[in-house]
């Protein structure tokens, strides 16, 4: 494929991509989406993302290579180690963000 051709392709990619072309994207559901377990790309760790602002919980952590383990995150964003496969909220709530108990 000519390389103006391969430049038209992916600049048409990118703006159906875009939030302008779809039309539908809104702050709202932006943030809904990005709840939860976010996984690793090249440049960060995996971390979780706990959107509610006035509650601290509990969430479990599956490890690829190490024991799994129970975390207490706050709001916002917390990285994660490095081997951390997977987490989830496991429904109780906690006092102190940053604590961590195994899982048995």
């Amino acid at each position: 494929m000519p390389f103006r051709t391969l430049m038209t392709v992916a600049a048409a990619v990118a703006f159906l991509a875009s939030p302008v072309a779809g039309g539908s994207a809104t702050a709202g559901t932006a943030s809904a989406a990005a709840c939860g377990y976010i996984p690793p790309t090249f440049t960060d760790d995996p971390a979780y993302e706990h959107c509610a602002t006035d509650t601290n919980v509990w969430i479990r952590v599956d490890r690829f290579v190490r024991g799994d383990y129970e975390r207490c995150v706050g709001p916002g964003r917390t990285k994660l180690d490095k081997d951390a496969v997977n987490a989830w909220y496991i429904g109780q709530l906690c006092s102190h963000p940053g604590d961590t108990r195994g899982v048995s």
